[in-house]
């Protein structure tokens, strides 16, 4: 952001004062230069562009207490529309190349989490299809009683773990985005 103080004095330059030029070579206004003079100032005086050294001092007061004024502004409240903030300083490359660093780590976790809940769900299908195949053929009907619903008592078990895995798997990769 440029300086206030050396914004105002490239004004003044574009006002008239030209290089090569002193300070109080031009007059605003179009009136003609008096004949005769007399008194201790300058006819002009109060209307010359850059001249005096009371003027100046008045300038620069001017201009430190705008640039004071400003500071206040911007520490108290931000500068609308500029992205200089008073909540949020912006960050440096260390800072950014940090925090892509540490989102990569996460990232990287949670594809391992949804890589193991994955392998999870995995596992417990080829249990159930393990279950499955190992049906008793007895022609005891109490014992195949028995069995089809230790079967499917654990059939259910392993469906409620492998919904449960997919909903973890659905939140993980929400919080992924």
């Amino acid at each position: 952001m440029p300086d206030i103080k050396s914004l105002l004095e490239s004004m003044t330059k574009f006002a008239g004062e030209k290089v090569g030029q002193k300070p109080g070579d031009q007059v605003r206004g179009d009136e003609p230069m008096p004949k005769k003079g007399g008194g201790k100032q300058h006819p002009y005086h109060g209307r010359l562009i850059g001249g005096g050294a009371a003027e100046s001092v008045e300038h620069d007061e001017f201009v430190i207490a705008l640039k004071e004024e400003f500071e206040q502004y911007v520490a108290e409240y931000g500068a609308s529309g500029s992205g200089i903030s008073s909540y949020r300083p912006e960050p440096t490359p260390d800072q950014v190349r940090d925090l892509k660093q540490q989102d990569k780590a996460q990232d990287s976790a949670v594809d391992g989490q949804i890589a193991e809940l994955r392998g999870q769900i995995k596992a417990a299908r080829a249990q159930i299809a393990q279950l499955n195949r190992s049906l008793p053929m007895g022609a005891n009907p109490v014992e195949k009683a028995m069995a089809l619903s230790q079967t499917n008592a654990e059939r259910s078990s392993l469906s409620k773990q492998i919904e449960q895995a997919s909903q973890a798997i659905a939140q993980l990769e929400r919080q992924k985005i």
